[in-house]
């Protein structure tokens, strides 16, 4: 049984609260409840005894919340609102979301830079991300998200959308201020920003040497991020070089928030695909999601899929 049952006198005596300490009005509490004037005055009073302190002052010109009033219609207000937000959402009648389950990094440099847009476009369909350290099944709570799975991989309800190719990435600012490397072997020369995911592989730093022609055992992991949204952020803060993905840089590529500072790339055997559940493959709104974001990744898809490496004169 909830401790909160012996702290009040009753549930209602809490929507009493909450009406007259919004109003500040006993009477427009009383007008917005439906009960009467002085019935809102008893309400409020035995709520009083029952917490032993005052919560209105009360005057000739009428009504204000005590300190201890305010701090305990803050906590109301803000739960009540988490209450009316949850029983919406869990309603019949409440706002219907496409629910896109993604990776951090996804969901921070692909997905939220361009779903206001989407949202302009198609105003009935609300959009809910969740960000995720590992791959989700999509489900009944799950309508959309991303997997990287070999490039044969075949299933219902699933949609190649392009090749896993990784490849250096750093800020503009840091090929301004630092030697630019003009091989693969030069990297070992530059700070290179690591991550190892605890539930998703991604190569790293000594495996994409290697499979360029490099001698991956030069590299010195120093600095880890268990999250590569951080080692993404490190890049564009400009405190090194950091591997990109087709998918997640695509964005940021052409924005040039990202450059390439060589040409080289490795292609794995896995690609990226779109998932949706069952159910959502017979939701309109999810089928216009779908085509959207196959749309928006259509040319990773096609011949020219990366911006190419930009070369830039040294400060050194």
């Amino acid at each position: 049984m909830s401790k909160l049952r012996s702290l009040v006198p009753s549930t209602h005596s809490l929507f009493v609260f909450e009406a007259a300490a919004r109003t500040l009005s006993f009477k427009s509490a009383a007008a917005e409840l439906n009960v009467t004037q002085p019935s809102v005055s008893h309400t409020i009073k035995t709520f009083e005894r029952h917490c032993g302190t005052a919560l209105f002052a009360r005057d000739n010109r009428g009504v204000q919340l005590t300190e201890a009033g305010r701090q305990l219609y803050d906590e109301v207000r803000t739960s009540f609102r988490r209450l009316e937000q949850r029983l919406e959402a869990i309603s019949d009648g409440g706002t219907k979301y496409i629910t896109f389950a993604a990776s951090t990094s996804l969901a921070a440099h692909w997905l939220a830079p361009q779903l206001y847009h989407f949202q302009e476009v198609h105003p009935d369909v609300r959009i809910k991300v969740v960000a995720t350290d590992r791959d989700i099944e999509p489900d009944h709570e799950v309508d959309v998200t991303v997997w990287v799975r070999p490039r044969d991989f075949e299933r219902s309800n699933s949609w190649f959308v392009c090749d896993e190719i990784v490849f250096p990435v750093c800020s503009p600012g840091y090929l301004l201020s630092h030697p630019a490397p003009t091989t693969v072997d030069d990297l070992t020369h530059h700070k290179l920003i690591h991550s190892s995911d605890a539930f998703r592989k991604r190569m790293s730093w000594a495996e994409w040497v290697e499979l360029a022609g490099g001698i991956g055992s030069e590299i010195k992991e120093d600095i880890v991020f268990n999250d590569y949204q951080l080692t993404l952020q490190a890049a564009l803060a400009g405190e090194g070089i950091s591997l990109g993905w087709s998918l997640t840089a695509q964005h940021l590529l052409n924005r040039r928030l990202l450059v390439r500072p060589i040409e080289k790339t490795i292609q794995t055997d896995r690609a990226f695909f779109l998932l949706s559940s069952d159910d959502a493959t017979r939701n309109k709104r999810c089928k216009v999601l779908v085509d959207w974001f196959l749309a928006q990744s259509r040319e990773l898809r096609t011949g020219d899929k990366l911006p190419q490496a930009i070369e830039y004169p040294s400060q050194t």
